[in-house]
């Protein structure tokens, strides 16, 4: 059988309880700040400081984000392809032949132009 905790609390622990959980509420968070956030997640404090000081502009904040989140999913892009190459040739008659297949053009574009 189920018990609740609460049923096992004293009437004084149960106000308590309730008097916590009434003066935990949440920080409203605008969307500016969830930008500031990953900017610095992104950029570092220095960056985030050169915001607060206006030596970076909003835009300027805006692009590189937008940015980033370009290079981020390209980077998701690259490790879905290398999953797929991975799972492929495991799953073929013929893994090494199937990996070298799949994987031909990622070696000819990582070879030095002449």
């Amino acid at each position: 059988m189920v018990k609740n905790l609460l049923d096992l609390a004293s009437d004084e622990d149960k106000k308590k309880i309730l008097e916590h959980n009434a003066s935990e509420s949440l920080v409203p968070v605008e969307p500016e700040d969830l930008l500031l956030a990953e900017f610095a997640l992104k950029f570092g404090w220095e960056a985030y400081k050169a915001v607060k000081n206006d030596e970076i502009g909003s835009a300027e904040m805006k692009t590189l984000i937008a940015a980033s989140r370009k290079i981020d999913l390209v980077d998701l892009y690259r490790h879905a392809q290398a999953s797929l190459i991975g799972a492929g040739s495991a799953n073929s008659k013929k893994p090494s032949s199937t990996f070298k297949s799949m994987t031909k053009n990622i070696i000819k574009g990582s070879q030095a132009d002449a």
